[in-house]
């Protein structure tokens, strides 16, 4: 993969992977906790506000997932707790963010079943930070697709999280390096201060 040393932000995304009540506070995640994956992106999108890049806040309706796969076993509607998909970064409800979008999923990755490419490719948009849980399911997934849709991919390793911390260290050893440029925080947030 070749470097991104500079961002455009009018060319660049930040996509935040299901941090939402239900699954930030379902288990443990690891390395990193609930509370610094929050933070982190919390961080990230507060530099990024009202600039002129796209803040694409991501949540998943697991509800269905069983239900819609006409193989699985299981196939029926699952019941989730009140506010299991409502979106927990701070952005989600600043009423003076204005370059915020939310895509529901109902799929591991953003972009299978949303309109996701759409709204990115429509803004010109050809850089994506992402971050999110789970490192090795929706995470992945979404940084796949990105790849194979031909989006240059910066993946945070420290706003990134899993259940399974062995897991979360082989992605981002082994297999985010293939089709991304893992960063941690506080490299991103250089790149987009000197982007301002």
């Amino acid at each position: 993969m070749s470097v991104i040393q500079t961002l455009d932000l009018s060319k660049t995304a930040f996509i935040s992977i299901d941090l939402q009540e239900g699954i930030l506070n379902s288990g443990t995640l690891l390395p990193h906790s609930n509370t610094e994956v929050l933070e982190a992106n919390n961080q990230i999108a507060k530099a990024l506000k009202n600039t002129d890049a796209l803040i694409t806040l991501v949540n998943v309706d697991v509800s269905t997932f069983h239900y819609l796969h006409p193989h699985h076993l299981a196939a029926k509607r699952t019941e989730l707790p009140e506010g299991y998909a409502k979106l927990s970064m701070g952005i989600a409800s600043d009423p003076t963010a204005n370059n915020v979008i939310e895509v529901t999923k109902y799929n591991p990755g953003a972009f299978f079943g949303t309109d996701l490419d759409l709204q990115l490719r429509r803004r010109g948009i050809d850089t994506l930070i992402l971050t999110g849980v789970a490192t090795a399911n929706g995470v992945y997934a979404t940084a796949l697709d990105a790849y194979q849709h031909g989006y240059r991919l910066l993946v945070i390793e420290d706003a990134c999280a899993d259940r399974d911390e062995q897991l979360h260290t082989i992605f981002f050893e082994k297999l985010f390096p293939k089709i991304s440029q893992p960063l941690k925080t506080a490299e991103i947030l250089k790149l987009i201060q000197q982007a301002k």
